[in-house]
């Protein structure tokens, strides 16, 4: 976190009467973030139900929900997650591109930008997977990268169990593009972006 170059601010919507333990519980982690970014870091904590346009623009349905948004208002990333065990390295990876750090995939993903139409790609995950940390970081760098033509979204089905039966979720990794055919386990960047070229296609 003391890597941070510039100050960060994400916002989290929550719901403290509706589920105080899980409040509690995801607030304080996002604060051991916080105090060990010697101030760079800072989250937004907004109680849903009070700020109804931000809930509309970012169709916000259920908290806690951390949201990477740019300078433009685009969101870039969705956490239906807790940044912890094997998710804490590509949470503070995301951090730190936000913050200025160089993306891996940045420039293979502007010069695709033309290729790709808006997309959202889900990631679900548990936090005792060993192969989902890669997914999210690569789903996380290609949103970081698009301009915000790419959106991820990190969902762990311990915690959201509704949207792990909604999908089916046999194992994960279970990555979905835009509500298509899912991608069942670990995929590699370029496997991932040819998903985002074939959606393209499929769409035109």
């Amino acid at each position: 976190m003391k890597k941070l170059t510039k100050p960060v601010k994400l916002t989290v919507f929550v719901n403290k009467n509706r589920n105080p333990q899980n409040y509690e519980y995801t607030m304080s982690i996002l604060k051991l973030y916080e105090e060990n970014s010697e101030g760079m870091l800072k989250f937004e904590e907004l109680e849903i139900g009070k700020n109804p346009d931000l809930e509309k623009k970012y169709k916000i349905e259920r908290a806690p929900t951390i949201l990477f948004i740019d300078n433009d208002g685009n969101e870039l990333i969705r956490y239906l997650a807790a940044p912890q065990g094997s998710e804490v390295q590509p949470f503070i990876q995301a951090l730190l591109i936000l913050a200025g750090a160089s993306n891996y995939y940045e420039l293979t993903v502007k010069e695709n930008l033309n290729k790709i139409v808006s997309s959202t790609i889900k990631v679900l995950i548990t936090n005792s997977c060993a192969y989902c940390p890669q997914m999210v970081s690569i789903a996380s760098q290609f949103a970081l990268a698009s301009e915000g033509k790419i959106r991820a979204v990190i969902i762990d089905i311990m915690e959201n169990s509704d949207i792990g039966k909604l999908y089916d979720t046999s194992s994960v990794p279970y990555t979905i593009i835009n509500e298509k055919e899912p991608l069942v386990g670990c995929y590699s960047p370029n496997e991932l972006l040819k998903a985002l070229f074939e959606e393209n296609e499929v769409l035109l």
